[in-house]
C-alpha cells in the first residue's frame, strides 16, 4: 500500500524525523513547492508507522500473556530505531490484519495510482470474499487512516501559515488569490488608497458573530476528538522543539504519539446512545473552554500588531471584533427534546462554566496585580458602593484585611493594594454566581441565601470593576502592566459575556400560529389561521399597542404544544435578555409571523424584547422576503419598537440549506443574492440598520465551503462591517478544534469582512444579471424535474444511498424530518449527508449542467467566461461546484446503483449520469481548464491523499448495506462496521452533510 510513503522514508528513522538544524532560511521557489507536501507526507508516514507498530506491540503483548499463562512480562516499548523502508513488513506481526485485508489495502493503493475498471473490480472481489469480522476491521482501519490524514493535514496547514508569518516562506498562495493575513490585507488596502486611519476606524466598528449550531453532522465522538487534539499538539511540539530535544526526549515524544494513536484505536468510535440536546450544548461549551478562551485574546493581539505596523494604535480595550452565539439548547424547530426546562438549564450551565473560567483568571490576577499605592477615585468609589460582608473581608485593628481563603499561603492583604481589594470582591461574586447557576443547571431553584446584590447578573456588572482597574492603572503610570492579562480578561468579557455563548431561540412559524389560534378562539374573535395577512397584521398591531393582557393567567385552555411555546416565552421573560441572542422564526412567510412573536414576548412580560429574526428558507420565501420586511418597516408599532423594547437594528436570516434543496444550486444562490440586495436597499431607504444572518451549513450543498471568497462575493452593502453566520457540526471542529485553527479562522474572517466592507465587488452588468437569471430558472426547472417530478425518484434515492440506515446511528439529537412525507419534508442535512456518503453529491450540481449548457448552446460561452473572470459571486459559485465535482467518484456511485437499486429504477440513474457528464463538461468549458481543479493543485493533491482509503470504505459500505437490507434487524457487528464506514467517508470527503 505505502510504496510511495516508504520510498520517501528511506534512510529515515524515528530519531531523525524533521529538521534538526533550527535554522529558518527564506526559501527558494523550489524549496517552497517542496515544503507544500514533503513535511505532510512525512507526517502521515510517521503517524501511520507508529500506529501500526503500536498494533504490533499489542499483538506481541497478547502472545506473551498466553505464553506466560496470563502473567504480565516487562516489555521494551522503545521507538528510537524504527524504520519504514519495506512495504512487505509494514503490516506484518498484526494478528487482525489477515492476508485478505492486506490484499484490500494493497489493491486500493494500486488502484489510486493507476485507476482502471479491472483494478476497481479487484477491490470489490476482495471485499466480497471477506468475513464480517474482516469487513469491520478493514472499515475501522481505513477510517483510522483517514482520521490520521486529517490531523496531519490540519497540522501542516497551520505549520505553513506560521512559516509564512516567520518569514521562512516567500509566497503563500491561497486558491482565491486573496490576502487572508492581516499584515498583507492592510498593505493591499493601503495600495488601493485607504489610509491607515480608515483601516483602524473600520476595524473599531467591525463585528463578527459566529453562531454554533448542533446539527447532526458531527459523526466523531468527543472522546476521540480530544485525543486527536492531543495528537496535533504533539506534532506541534515536535516541530517547535526539534533542535532542543535529547534522544530520550524524542523517544518519549514518539511514544506519547504512539500511545495517543493506540488510545484512539481502542476507543469505541460508535456512540452507544444518541446525544441529547444537553450533550450537544456541553460540546459547544467545551470548544470555548478548550480553545476559544485562549484564541480570542491572541487574535486581538495579532490584529493589534498588524495595526502597529501601519502606525496605528491597538484596538480599544472594549472593542468587540468577535462575539459568539449558539443554537445548542435553544433550537426547538422540529426537535421535541428541546423544551423550556432544558433552555433554562442550559443558560444556567453556560453561566456556571463561564464564571468558572473568569474565576480562574481573577485568581491569577490576584497574584499579578499586587501593585501598591493609590488608585483613582473611581476604584475607591466602586469599593464603597460594594460593601464587604463577613464572608469576604474583615478589617483588623492594625489596618490589615483578613480575607478567609484569600490564598493558601496567606490570608492577610494590605489596604495599599487596592486592585486586590477589588478582585477579591469580584472573585466572591463570581463564586456565588457559580453556586447559584450550578443549582439551576440541575433543575433546582437558586439558593435563597444569595441575594440580588451578591452575584453577577450581567456581563456589564463584571466588566465594570475590571475596566476601572484598567483605567486606573493607565492613569497612574502602570498602563504597560494593564496591557497584559488584565486586558485579555476584559476582551474575553466583551466576547463571551456572562454565558460564553448567547443562546438563540428558534421555533417554526406554524407553532406560533397554533398559539394564536388558541388565543383568538379563547377571546371569541375567530380563528387566527383563517384570517388573511392584512387582518392578522391589523389585530397583532392593535394588541401590541394595547396595554391590557390578552388573557388572565391560568384561564387559557390549550394543548401541551401550545403551553410549551408559552412557557418558552415565560422563561425568556424571567431570565431577561442578557443570555439570549435572537429569536429565529424558521419557515417565515409573512410579516405577521414576526409581529406574532413580539406579541408573545409582550404577553409574557418581557421588558426588553429579543430581536426577532425572520428566517427565509425556500426559494418562494426568499423571493417574498423584501415584501414582508417592507410591511414591517411600514407598521406603526414596529417602526417605534427599534431601540425602545427591542434592539436598534433589524436582523434577517437567510437559509442556504433548504433553498438549495428546494430549487437547486444556481437558483438558491441567485435568490439569496437578490434578496440581500433588496433587503439592504429597503433598509437604507427607511434609515434602518440591517444585519443579515447567514444560515450556512457545513457542506457546499448547504452553503458551506471556503468562506473567504464567499464573503467577498456578497452584494455591495450586505456586509457593511458586520457578519453573523452559523458554524455547524464538524465545521466547528475543523475551524475551532485547536487554538491555532481558531486563530487562523478568526484572522481570515476579520480580513474578509474588512475587505468586503471597504472594497465591495464592482457592480455587475445588466447583461450578466440577465444571464444569471436565465441560469437560475433553467437550473431550478431541471433540478425540480429530476428530484420532484421524476416518478419514483424518492425510491431511487433511498435505494442508492444509505439514507434509511443513517437514521440507525447515534449521531444527532434531532429527527431527520419535520413531519411525515417525501423529499419536501426531509431536512437538508440527511438529504446532503446521504448523497455525500455515496460519493455522488447530487444536490450540489444537479441542474447546473443543463443550465450552463443552455447558455452555451445560445452562443453565450464568452459571456459565461467573462462572468467567471470578473464577477466574484459567479466565480465563487462555479468554483464551489467544481470542488465538489472533483470529489464525485462515478465508479463508486455506480457500484451503489448496481448492487442496491432495483432494475426498474435504473432508468433514473441514466438521467443522473447524463446530467453529471453534462455538468462536468460545462464547468470545464466555462473555466477554460481541461481538468477539474486545474487551477488548484494543492486541493487536488489533498483529495488524492484520501482516495486510496475512501474508495474501499465505499465498497465496504455497499456490501454492508446489501446485507443489512436482507435482514429484518441488522446485527450490532453490521451496525458498528457501517458506522466506521460512515465516519471514514465523512473524513474522506471533509464533511458529513
Amino acid at each position: 500500500m505505502a510504496e510511495s510513503i516508504a520510498q520517501g522514508m528511506k534512510g529515515m528513522t524515528m530519531g531523525t524525523w524533521g529538521n534538526e538544524t533550527g535554522k529558518s532560511p527564506v526559501m527558494s521557489l523550489a524549496e517552497e513547492e517542496r515544503t507544500r507536501f514533503d513535511p505532510l507526507s512525512e507526517d502521515i508516514a510517521v503517524i501511520r508507522g507508529l500506529f501500526l507498530d503500536g498494533l504490533r506491540k499489542g499483538t506481541q503483548e497478547m502472545h506473551e500473556l498466553k505464553v506466560h499463562a496470563g502473567h504480565y512480562q516487562q516489555s521494551d516499548y522503545g521507538t528510537r530505531n524504527l524504520e519504514f523502508n519495506k512495504e512487505s513488513s509494514i503490516y506484518d506481526g498484526i494478528d487482525e490484519v489477515s492476508e485478505n485485508i492486506k490484499a484490500i489495502i494493497v489493491k486500493s493503493h494500486d488502484y489510486s495510482e493507476k485507476p482502471s475498471a479491472e483494478g476497481f473490480d479487484e477491490i470489490v472481489r476482495a471485499v466480497g470474499r471477506s468475513s464480517l469480522a474482516e469487513v469491520k476491521f478493514t472499515a475501522r482501519i481505513f477510517s483510522e487512516f483517514l482520521a490520521q490524514v486529517t490531523v496531519a493535514e490540519s497540522h501542516h496547514r497551520y505549520r505553513r501559515w506560521s512559516m509564512y508569518k516567520r518569514g521562512e516562506s516567500q509566497i503563500l498562495r491561497f486558491s482565491d488569490g486573496q490576502d487572508h493575513q492581516a499584515d498583507d490585507c492592510f498593505k493591499t488596502l493601503q495600495k488601493k488608497g485607504f489610509s491607515p486611519q480608515k483601516i483602524y476606524e473600520t476595524l473599531c466598528n467591525q463585528r463578527l458573530e459566529l453562531v454554533f449550531t448542533a446539527h447532526p453532522t458531527q459523526a466523531t465522538r468527543r472522546s476521540i476528538l480530544s485525543k486527536q487534539k492531543e495528537l496535533d499538539q504533539l506534532l506541534e511540539t515536535r516541530d517547535n522543539q526539534s533542535s532542543m530535544l535529547t534522544p530520550l526526549m524524542k523517544e518519549r515524544l514518539f511514544m506519547r504519539i504512539q500511545q495517543t494513536l493506540i488510545a484512539i484505536w481502542k476507543t469505541n468510535p460508535v456512540r452507544s446512545f444518541k446525544p441529547t440536546p444537553e450533550d450537544e450544548a456541553r460540546y459547544g461549551i467545551s470548544v470555548v473552554e478548550e480553545t476559544l478562551w485562549k484564541a480570542v485574546p491572541e487574535h486581538y493581539r495579532v490584529i493589534d500588531d498588524s495595526l502597529r505596523k501601519i502606525g496605528q494604535p491597538p484596538l480599544p480595550v472594549d472593542s468587540t471584533l468577535i462575539t459568539l452565539g449558539s443554537w445548542m439548547g435553544g433550537d426547538r424547530d422540529g426537535n421535541p427534546f428541546v423544551t423550556h426546562v432544558l433552555t433554562r438549564r442550559i443558560v444556567a450551565l453556560c453561566t456556571m462554566r463561564a464564571c468558572k473560567l473568569y474565576h480562574g483568571d481573577v485568581e491569577s490576577l490576584l497574584w499579578k496585580l499586587s501593585l501598591h499605592g493609590k488608585a483613582t477615585t473611581d476604584v475607591d468609589d466602586w469599593l464603597k458602593s460594594h460593601p464587604v460582608d463577613d464572608s469576604e473581608i474583615v478589617v483588623t485593628d492594625n489596618g490589615q484585611q483578613q480575607t478567609p481563603h484569600w490564598d493558601f499561603y496567606r490570608t492577610e492583604q494590605t489596604l495599599e493594594e487596592p486592585y486586590r481589594q477589588v478582585l477579591v470582591k469580584v472573585r466572591a461574586m463570581l463564586e456565588r454566581t457559580i453556586i447559584r447557576s450550578e443549582e439551576m443547571s440541575v433543575g433546582n431553584e437558586p439558593p435563597k441565601f444569595i441575594k440580588d446584590d451578591m452575584y453577577f447578573k450581567s456581563a456589564d456588572e463584571l466588566l465594570e470593576p475590571l475596566m476601572l482597574i484598567y483605567k486606573s492603572m493607565k492613569a497612574t503610570g502602570d498602563g504597560f502592566v494593564a496591557e497584559g492579562p488584565l486586558k485579555d480578561l476584559i476582551r474575553r468579557t466583551k466576547c463571551f459575556g456572562l454565558t460564553l455563548l448567547r443562546l438563540d431561540i428558534r421555533q417554526e412559524s406554524d407553532r406560533h400560529s397554533e398559539v394564536m389560534d388558541t388565543i383568538t378562539q379563547h377571546m371569541g374573535i375567530g380563528t387566527y389561521t383563517e384570517w388573511d395577512e392584512a387582518k392578522r397584521c391589523e389585530w397583532l398591531t392593535q394588541e401590541l399597542i394595547n396595554t391590557r393582557p390578552l388573557f388572565r393567567q391560568g384561564t387559557l385552555r390549550c394543548s401541551a404544544d401550545v403551553q410549551e411555546v408559552l412557557d418558552t416565552f415565560r422563561i425568556i421573560s424571567e431570565t431577561g435578555d442578557e443570555p439570549f441572542g435572537a429569536y429565529i422564526i424558521s419557515m417565515t412567510r409573512a410579516a405577521s409571523d414576526v409581529l406574532a412573536v413580539h406579541l408573545l414576548q409582550k404577553e409574557a412580560g418581557c421588558r426588553r424584547h429579543l430581536r426577532v429574526a425572520p428566517l427565509f428558507e425556500t426559494k418562494e420565501d426568499l423571493m417574498g422576503a423584501p415584501a414582508s420586511v417592507k410591511v414591517l418597516y411600514e407598521n406603526v408599532w414596529y417602526r417605534q419598537h427599534f431601540g425602545l423594547v427591542g434592539p436598534a437594528h433589524q436582523e434577517v436570516m437567510l437559509g442556504y440549506s433548504d433553498s438549495a434543496k428546494d430549487a437547486g444550486r444556481f437558483s438558491s444562490v441567485w435568490e439569496l443574492y437578490k434578496a440581500q440586495e433588496e433587503l439592504v436597499r429597503l433598509s437604507n431607504e427607511n434609515n434602518i440598520k440591517i444585519n443579515l444572518f447567514h444560515g450556512r451549513g457545513g457542506s457546499v450543498g448547504r452553503g458551506g465551503g471556503p468562506q473567504y471568497l464567499a464573503i467577498l462575493s456578497q452584494p455591495e452593502g450586505s456586509i457593511n462591517g458586520s457578519l453573523r453566520v452559523t458554524v455547524q457540526g464538524e465545521v466547528i471542529e475543523n475551524y475551532f478544534g485547536t487554538v491555532r485553527a481558531s486563530e487562523v479562522t478568526f484572522e481570515r474572517y476579520t480580513t474578509a469582512i474588512l475587505n468586503a466592507t471597504l472594497v465591495p465587488p464592482a457592480k455587475e452588468s445588466q447583461e450578466m444579471r440577465d444571464a444569471m437569471q436565465r441560469l437560475s430558472e433553467a437550473c431550478c426547472a431541471q433540478y425540480r424535474e429530476m428530484v420532484y417530478n421524476t416518478p419514483n425518484f424518492v425510491d431511487y434515492f433511498r435505494a442508492a444511498t444509505p439514507e434509511a440506515e443513517l437514521k440507525l446511528l447515534n449521531i444527532g439529537s434531532r429527527p431527520s424530518k419535520r413531519k411525515a412525507g417525501g423529499i419536501e419534508t426531509l431536512r437538508a442535512i440527511p438529504w446532503v449527508f446521504s448523497w455525500t456518503q455515496s460519493r455522488l453529491h447530487l444536490p450540489v450540481w444537479c441542474g447546473v449542467g443543463s443550465a450552463l449548457q443552455s447558455e452555451i448552446d445560445a452562443g453565450n460561452i464568452e459571456l459565461l467566461r467573462n462572468m467567471y473572470k470578473t464577477w466574484p459571486f459567479f466565480q465563487s459559485t462555479i468554483e464551489l461546484v467544481e470542488s465538489v465535482l472533483a470529489k464525485v467518484d462515478i465508479n463508486v456511485a455506480k457500484l451503489y446503483e448496481k448492487l442496491l437499486v432495483p432494475p426498474e429504477l435504473l432508468p433514473i440513474g441514466a438521467l443522473i449520469w447524463k446530467e453529471l457528464d453534462m455538468t462536468i463538461a460545462a464547468i470545464k468549458s466555462v473555466t477554460g481548464r481541461n481538468e477539474l481543479l486545474g487551477n488548484n493543485p494543492v486541493i487536488k493533491r489533498l483529495y488524492d491523499y484520501r482516495r486510496p482509503m475512501t474508495d474501499p470504505l465505499n465498497i465496504l459500505q455497499v456490501r454492508l448495506l446489501s446485507e443489512m437490507r436482507s435482514v429484518e434487524t441488522p446485527s450490532k457487528e453490521q451496525l458498528d462496521a457501517f458506522a466506521a464506514c460512515v465516519q471514514g467517508i465523512a473524513n474522506g470527503m471533509g464533511w458529513t452533510g
